[in-house]
């Protein structure tokens, strides 16, 4: 008897390593295909501070597997659609220079080719593990901006409580020690990306109520969020009360540490009494009856893959030999003198080419910054966070503002970037972005646009134009000198058309 039961558990074990071997170099053919989205993502993990906890995830998630009752692996056909689905994804994100759409679709590549090799049973019972996988994505960087906010408002909150004289632009903070900034290092991404991490496997693993596990997940948002806002405030508090002498240099990153420990031990604390409250752990559902595995199936959820590659190759990105112009006309404005490019505001602009000018009417100066790209490539998008008025060293963005603005013959709201650089120094600066011969204001309405082109294999030329004025302290004042700029400067047209023969 004993003899038996042994001669089915290694049948058992057998039937799991073609299956095993098939996803394995599914896998790899999906990093090696897609590689350049695989990359980035190892970049980021590697890098940002924000992110390093990508790198655990697949191994975490290959536990929270193993940790389940094993069932019989079958190949499911109909999750072949999944692949085609999360192909035309990883297309689109492609075309439209998204690296977040094009990372959560390869991320879902690799769930789906899960269910192509393992079957519908696996999906199931995997659920929780394989949508952990989504925090290999390094998503979260569209909330910094409101993290940086809420943050700076609830530590001047926090001083002002303690009677420390406390002032607040934007993201800056003054106290009698000095300039504070809400940097985005300081907004707490990481805090509450690691906290969503550590309470979402926790919840996977060993709560079971979908509204205990969702309850948790919600409890360590709010800790790690108020864990910065304690932390950033202490950080403020030490260095003012010391006159900048602690709480600065290796004392900020220690400090960081300690927090980041605490936030830990808290979650963990308070997971285990919603534990013990539940007396549950990891869900248990039985195996599955053997059905055939299908090597055929397995190998047919390669072809999207492929596909995508060469469509991406040979349409999408298709190789484009094009010049930029050698110098780039600056724009018409009747009544407005035209003087060089602004020397002490350079924002951050990867383009083939690069002009500005400084426009002077009265007491009022406009400037401008243009930025020209050949076409819209990796490591050269037109609409991209490293494309952006503000450098991150010598000028930062402290607030953003919306107001109706006529520009290049229409009158639309348009959003300001708030920006302090040296010595005190203001700008309010509007960005505008061009392809062919549409401008567009909004960054995101200029990506589905180039989407749809670059789906169809058109790539034209495009690039980036910042328009900026000084204020003091009402961005009012800024205001009042781009206006009558943008209603006096020439049409966008007329200003392509000068610097058309440039662009053959």
């Amino acid at each position: 008897m004993g003899a038996f039961v042994s001669e089915i558990s290694t049948a058992r074990r057998s039937d799991w390593t073609l299956p095993v071997l098939s996803y394995g170099a599914y896998v790899l053919a999906c990093i090696a295909l897609l590689h350049p989205t695989a990359f980035e993502m190892a970049r980021l993990w590697l890098q940002s501070s924000s992110h390093h906890h990508g790198i655990l995830v697949a191994p975490l998630a290959v536990w929270m597997i193993l940790e389940r009752p094993r069932i019989t692996p079958a190949t499911n056909a109909a999750s072949i659609a999944a692949v085609f689905a999360a192909c035309l994804l990883w297309l689109a994100g492609n075309a439209g220079g998204v690296a977040l759409i094009e990372q959560f679709a390869f991320v879902s590549l690799l769930i789906a080719g899960a269910g192509v090799m393992f079957g519908g049973q696996a999906l199931k019972q995997w659920a929780a593990p394989l949508l952990f996988l989504y925090f290999m994505v390094p998503f979260g960087a569209v909330l910094v901006p409101p993290l940086q906010q809420i943050t700076a408002s609830a530590v001047v909150a926090l001083l002002g409580a303690t009677g420390i004289s406390v002032s607040i632009d934007g993201n800056l903070i003054r106290t009698p020690a000095g300039l504070f900034e809400i940097a985005e290092a300081c907004a707490g991404l990481n805090f509450l990306l690691a906290a969503l991490m550590i309470a979402s496997l926790y919840a996977c693993q060993f709560l079971r109520a979908n509204q205990t596990r969702l309850a948790f997940v919600l409890i360590a948002a709010a800790v790690a969020l108020l864990a910065n806002f304690l932390r950033t405030f202490l950080l403020i508090l030490i260095a003012t009360v010391t006159e900048m002498r602690v709480a600065v240099g290796p004392d900020h990153l220690a400090v960081g540490l300690v927090f980041y420990g605490l936030v830990f031990f808290l979650l963990v604390f308070v997971g285990e009494r919603l534990r013990r409250q539940e007396k549950a752990g990891p869900e248990r559902t039985p195996s599955m009856m053997f059905r055939p595995w299908r090597p055929m199936i397995a190998l047919l959820s390669l072809f999207p893959v492929a596909a995508s590659y060469a469509y991406a190759g040979y349409v999408v990105n298709e190789p484009i030999e094009r010049t930029a112009p050698l110098t780039l006309s600056p724009f018409n404005a009747p009544g407005w003198r035209v003087l060089s490019a602004p020397i002490n505001w350079r924002p951050a602009l990867l383009a083939d080419r690069v002009s500005g000018a400084t426009y002077v009417q009265r007491d009022t100066t406009v400037y401008t910054i243009s930025g020209f790209f050949t076409h819209d490539r990796r490591g050269r998008e037109i609409v991209n966070y490293h494309n952006r008025p503000w450098d991150g060293e010598d000028w930062r963005r402290i607030g953003t503002a919306d107001e109706m603005i006529y520009l290049f013959g229409a009158a639309q709201r348009t959003p300001l970037d708030l920006i302090a650089g040296p010595e005190g120094q203001r700008l309010a600066v509007i960005t505008a972005y061009w392809r062919g011969e549409d401008v567009y204001l909004d960054p995101h309405a200029f990506k589905k646009a180039q989407m749809f082109d670059k789906l169809r294999g058109r790539n034209p030329e495009g690039g980036i134009v910042f328009i900026a004025a000084t204020y003091r302290r009402d961005p009012a004042e800024a205001l009042a000198a781009l206006r009558p700029f943008t209603h006096e400067v020439e049409d966008f047209s007329s200003w392509r058309i000068r610097n058309e023969i440039g662009m053959r």
